[in-house]
C-alpha cells in the first residue's frame, strides 16, 4: 500500500475506534474484506453491517478536514464525540469545543511514569515504545491509547497498568508491588485488583464511593476505550477527571454537574451507586433534570431494601437450599467469610463457587448492584460455569472491578 493511502486508512481506523463507532474486531474483519473485495474500508464496513452511511458521514467529513490540515486527529475525535452527545453537526461541535473547552494537549514523550511502569513490567519493549511515540506525536494522541490502537497492548492490560499507576500515585502501593501485580495480570489475565488482593498487597477498604468515571461507565455512555484514554490523561496531565470528560467531548457541563450531584448522594448514603447510575442514564437519555430522575427511581430511594444476607443470596441463586444452610449452621451467620468457611467445610459449595459468591456479594454489599442483579449474576455464573466477569458482560452490567475485592 502506498504511504498516503496507508496514512489515510490509519486515520480512518483511529476515528472509528476512538469514537466507538466500530469495535476493533469488526474493524479487523472489514479491513480483510476490503482487501479481498478491493473496496474502500468504509464501504466494507457498510456491506458487513458494522455501521451505516449515516454514522460514517461525519467521520468521513472529519477525515477530510484532517487531510486538509484544518484539524488534528485528536480534535476530530473529540468533536465527533461531542457532536454525537449533543445531536449537533461536526462543524458546530468543532466551534463549541474551540470556544468552551480547554485543549488537552497530548504531547508524546519518550518516558513518563506510565511508560516506565509498562517497560519495567515487561508489558512492552523499547522498540514498541519508540514506534508508538512516532505515531502518537503525529496524531496528537496519548502514548497508551496509541499502544492499544497498535495492538501492542490489549485494553485489558492497559486498564490494569493505568489503575496500578493511580494506586502508586496515591501512595496505596509501591512501584515494585505494581510491577509484581502486573506480571501476575499478564500471566493469568486477571484484573490488577484481583492480582493485588491475591498477593496480599492491597485491598480496597469498605465504604468507597463511586468515582465520576465509574458512574458514567455504569450509566452506559462511557466505553472502555474512552475510560482508558481519560485515565491516561488524568495520570500524564494531572487534570481532574470531570474536566477531562468535558474536554474530550464525552459529557456536557450539565451532565457533568448531574453526575457530581449523584456522586454526592452516594457519598451521603442517600443513594446506592447502581441507583445513581440509573438516574444519570435517565438524565442523558430522556433529557430530564437530575432531581426528576432521582424522584422517579423505582423503588424510591427511601424504600430501597437493604442488601440481602449472603445466605439468602445463595438460596435465591439456587446454590444452596434453606435446609442445607440450616444444617450447616450458616443460616444465621452474619460474616460472609465465616459463612463461606462453614459451607465449604460442609461440602455445600466448592472453593471456586465460594470465590464467585464472595465477589458477587462484595458488589452487592457496597451498593454497586441491586439484590435482583446479584441473584441474576450469581445464578448465571453458576448455571453456565463462567466467571463473574463473563456474567457481568453477558447481562450488560458494568461494575468497577475494585468492588469485587472488599471481603470482611
Amino acid at each position: 500500500m502506498a504511504e498516503p493511502q496507508k496514512k489515510f486508512s490509519d486515520t480512518l481506523s483511529i476515528l472509528l475506534t476512538g469514537t466507538n463507532t466500530v469495535g476493533a474486531e469488526h474493524l479487523d474483519e472489514a479491513s480483510k474484506s476490503a482487501k479481498t473485495m478491493n473496496v474502500p474500508l468504509e464501504r466494507a464496513l457498510i456491506m458487513l453491517g458494522h455501521t451505516s452511511e449515516h454514522s460514517l458521514r461525519s467521520i468521513m467529513q472529519a477525515q477530510e478536514l484532517i487531510k486538509e490540515g484544518k484539524i488534528s486527529i485528536d480534535t476530530a475525535v473529540k468533536a465527533l464525540r461531542f457532536a454525537k452527545q449533543n445531536h449537533i453537526d461536526l462543524e458546530e461541535a468543532i466551534n463549541v469545543l474551540g470556544a468552551v473547552h480547554k485543549k488537552t494537549m497530548t504531547v508524546a514523550t519518550i518516558a513518563n511514569d506510565l511508560t516506565r511502569l509498562l517497560l519495567d513490567a515487561n508489558m512492552i519493549n523499547q522498540e514498541q515504545l519508540g514506534r508508538t511515540v512516532s505515531r502518537a506525536s503525529e496524531a496528537h494522541m496519548q502514548l497508551g491509547h496509541m499502544l492499544v490502537i497498535n495492538r501492542d497492548l490489549s485494553s485489558w492490560m492497559m486498564l490494569s497498568a493505568l489503575n496500578a499507576q493511580i494506586l502508586v500515585r496515591d501512595g496505596k502501593i509501591t512501584k515494585a508491588q505494581a510491577v509484581q501485580a502486573l506480571q501476575t495480570v499478564g500471566r493469568r489475565r486477571v484484573t490488577i485488583e484481583q492480582a493485588l488482593f491475591e498477593l496480599g498487597l492491597f485491598r480496597e477498604p469498605s465504604g468507597q464511593t463511586v468515582k465520576i468515571g465509574e458512574l458514567c461507565q455504569m450509566s452506559g455512555f462511557l466505553g472502555e476505550s474512552d475510560m482508558l484514554e481519560c485515565l491516561e490523561i488524568e495520570i500524564v496531565k494531572e487534570k481532574q477527571f470531570g474536566q477531562i470528560l468535558l474536554e474530550q467531548g464525552h459529557v456536557t457541563q450539565a451532565l457533568l454537574e448531574a453526575a457530581v450531584y449523584l456522586q454526592d448522594l452516594v457519598s451521603n448514603d442517600s443513594l446506592r451507586a447502581y441507583q445513581a447510575a440509573e438516574a444519570l442514564r435517565q438524565v442523558r437519555s430522556r433529557q430530564v433534570s437530575v432531581y426528576q430522575a432521582v424522584a422517579e427511581l423505582q423503588p424510591p430511594p427511601q424504600l430501597t431494601p437493604p442488601p440481602m444476607p449472603m445466605a439468602e443470596l445463595l438460596e435465591k441463586a439456587g446454590l444452596a437450599t434453606a435446609e442445607a444452610l440450616l444444617s450447616s449452621g450458616g443460616e444465621e451467620e452474619q460474616s460472609s467469610i465465616r459463612l463461606g468457611k462453614k459451607l465449604l467445610g460442609a461440602g455445600i459449595v466448592t472453593e471456586p463457587l465460594l470465590y464467585t459468591t464472595l465477589r458477587c456479594y462484595s458488589m452487592l454489599r457496597e451498593g454497586f448492584i441491586s439484590n435482583e442483579q446479584a441473584v441474576a449474576i450469581l445464578d448465571h455464573a453458576h448455571k453456565n460455569n463462567v466467571s463473574i466477569d463473563d456474567s457481568l458482560v453477558k447481562l450488560g452490567v458494568h461494575v468497577p472491578s475494585r468492588m469485587q475485592w472488599i471481603w470482611t
